[in-house]
């Protein structure tokens, strides 16, 4: 049996906030792995834990993305 969803695969919902697994944000940002890595070890962005998996809370991950717009 298929069953039919909107929801992708790497998207997380936890408390009224959306998010977004680590892995799939350089295809879904359309940003390098290295520049999001980067960041995250820079404390730019702020990983968590949803269900085992590395996320990124989507409203920073638009933050940061803004950030790099102003430094262009």
């Amino acid at each position: 049996m298929r069953l039919s969803n909107n929801v992708k695969p790497g998207w997380f919902f936890r408390n009224g906030r959306q998010y977004l697994a680590v892995s799939e944000v350089p295809r879904a940002m359309d940003l390098p792995a290295h520049q999001i890595t980067d960041a995250i070890a820079r404390g730019e962005l702020r990983i968590e834990r949803v269900s085992g998996c590395k996320v990124v809370e989507l409203a920073e991950m638009m933050n940061y993305i803004d950030l790099l717009e102003g430094k262009k």
